[in-house]
């Protein structure tokens, strides 16, 4: 189940990531609404992920596989 929290995560972190670039500097306010709203699901589920997951491990999957995706 850690698994699936962490891509979950991911894949609010690059919805979240993508939201910011089309934020254009924080002037746009629905990206902007999507990206917060991104990051804190994509925090959740990390934090979820952490339960029974090493911070090291579940940390360098969800950087490592954010920046792949992005």
């Amino acid at each position: 189940m850690a698994y699936l929290y962490l891509i979950v995560a991911v894949i609010f972190e690059t919805v979240g990531t993508s939201a910011l670039q089309a934020s254009e500097q924080f002037t746009r306010p629905k990206p902007l609404a999507l990206m917060a709203i991104c990051y804190a699901l994509s925090f959740y589920m990390l934090s979820l992920t952490l339960r029974t997951m090493p911070v090291g491990i579940a940390y360098a999957l969800w950087s490592g596989l954010g920046i792949v995706l992005i």
